[in-house]
């Protein structure tokens, strides 16, 4: 999926994939990573997402990452957070304090991010990026996720499965069998929760989608 796909879908306003609201299951499980409170937290694929106020407001540090500059910028202006800006390491970097932790978000391709110039995260939250991907970037992603990370670092992952002949992605259906072929390199993959995602103004039944699931699944590290 190339650059141009994400550009155009900001530009217009096409963000049908965007949720504005924060995600329920993540102030219930985010608790089982068992995270210092100053912990450094990488969102990858971020968005505009709120749910990085809601790490961040826990004490994380937290680091989006996201291709589009509008998707960047909208959320700081959302989120009423006066932002600082900068450019590290081929990145533009937005940044504010926000509650008792930190908010910053880095312009530029995933995929070239690096500990070189960025520190190594001690944590990840992936609620819409591997589902943002088409399954040929997936195994891809994954491979580079945990260069970015510490050996030991758990991550905390939201996927959907539903029949993918009813819509095209993004957001791509990835189900259980997937993500645990796509991580059990990783470390030990645990399935915490799932359930019906649709409602009666979820944009998938919008999209004509008949029925699909969420799952939450906990990645932690194994020696």
């Amino acid at each position: 999926m190339e650059p141009e796909f994400w550009h155009e879908r900001w530009s217009q306003q096409q963000t049908h994939f965007h949720q504005p609201d924060g995600h329920p299951m993540l102030n219930k499980w985010w608790p089982t990573l068992e995270l210092g409170t100053d912990a450094h937290v990488l969102v990858p694929l971020c968005g505009k997402t709120p749910d990085m106020r809601t790490l961040a407001e826990r004490g994380h540090r937290v680091t989006g990452i996201e291709l589009s500059p509008i998707a960047a910028q909208d959320f700081f202006i959302e989120q009423h957070l006066a932002v600082d800006s900068d450019e590290i390491g081929g990145f533009d970097r937005y940044r504010a304090e926000c509650g008792a932790g930190t908010i910053e978000i880095l312009v530029g391709d995933f995929f070239t991010a690096d500990t070189e110039t960025l520190v190594a995260f001690q944590a990840f939250y992936d609620r819409a990026a591997l589902i943002a991907l088409p399954q040929t970037m997936r195994a891809r992603y994954v491979e580079h996720l945990y260069t970015l990370l510490t050996k030991d670092a758990p991550g905390l992952l939201i996927t959907l499965d539903y029949d993918q002949s009813q819509m095209n992605g993004p957001p791509f259906a990835v189900d259980t069998a997937e993500v645990n072929t796509l991580f059990e390199h990783c470390g030990e993959v645990a399935s915490l929760e799932n359930g019906s995602r649709l409602g009666g103004q979820d944009m998938l039944a919008q999209r004509g989608v008949k029925s699909a699931d969420e799952y939450v699944f906990r990645i932690t590290a194994t020696d």
